[in-house]
């Protein structure tokens, strides 16, 4: 029977990674027995959100750190279109974090061409917010290699993963005038099918509608989200038991 097992869209190695991390941020985060809610495109209090301010200030909210002072500036970036047939690879941060002394404080920036984008928007603030909440809570596992993707882990776990999942990637054509072309984006550090599996965890772990879930991702994702629920649920029934044993020093974890 183990040949017709449902696999999860990430590799053994990657799932077993993700699991921990997931035990990591429950630990710096002193986050043990809580119940994060998920958060979902067109939630009503995002929907009521008319500036980027606003916006921020209600994911702010959402994942607790209402409180926490940060300045939020957008980048004024321009598209670079110099030749109408080429495909372009936008490789440029969407979103930046950084403490500034304390004239400034934390401030947080962001790609205005996010602006017509709002639930990438969100992505991109929630990754950066999760840049703050893990200052100073040490080195992930894996090493400080993984700082990135597992801030993107941690935007899974604060109740996000669809709007991770669904901006990773990006392809869109384009047009000026006479002049057109086709422009492809990436966002992030773990791929479609890691954020979507954390997702799945997130989901396992807290007891969320994983139906409401899965029709919010893309249609591309939805099986990839229904392989990791069954794998998870198959490999970690007692998923919060398995979080709470993780020997973390085995993932170089002091």
């Amino acid at each position: 029977m183990g040949l017709f097992k449902v696999a999860p869209p990430v590799s053994r190695d990657e799932l077993d990674w993700l699991v921990a991390c997931f035990a990591w941020l429950r630990r710096v985060l002193d986050d043990e027995g809580r119940k994060i809610e998920a958060v979902l495109p067109g939630d009503p209090a995002l929907a009521e959100a008319t500036t980027a301010s606003e916006l921020f200030a209600l994911v702010q909210q959402q994942c607790e750190m209402a409180d926490w002072p940060c300045h939020l500036e957008r980048i004024e970036d321009e598209q670079s279109r110099s030749d109408p047939a080429e495909v372009q690879l936008d490789s440029r941060p969407l979103g930046t974090f950084s403490y500034e002394g304390e004239g400034e404080g934390y401030v947080i920036r962001y790609s205005a061409s996010l602006l017509r984008k709002p639930d990438n928007l969100v992505a991109t603030f929630v990754h950066e917010l999760s840049h703050y909440l893990l200052e100073g809570r040490g080195v992930p596992p894996g090493g400080p290699d993984l700082v990135e993707h597992a801030t993107d882990c941690c935007a899974a776990y604060l109740g996000f993963g669809v709007f991770l999942a669904n901006s990773a990637r990006h392809f869109e054509q384009w047009t000026d005038g006479a002049w057109q072309g086709w422009r492809s984006s990436a966002s992030g550090y773990l791929s479609e099918q890691a954020l979507v599996t954390a997702t799945a965890l997130a989901a396992h772990l807290n007891a969320h509608d994983a139906d409401a879930i899965e029709v919010q991702l893309k249609p591309y994702l939805q099986r990839d989200f229904r392989r990791a629920s069954k794998a998870i649920a198959r490999d970690y029934p007692a998923l919060r038991d398995t979080m709470a044993n993780i020997d973390l020093r085995g993932w170089n974890f002091a």
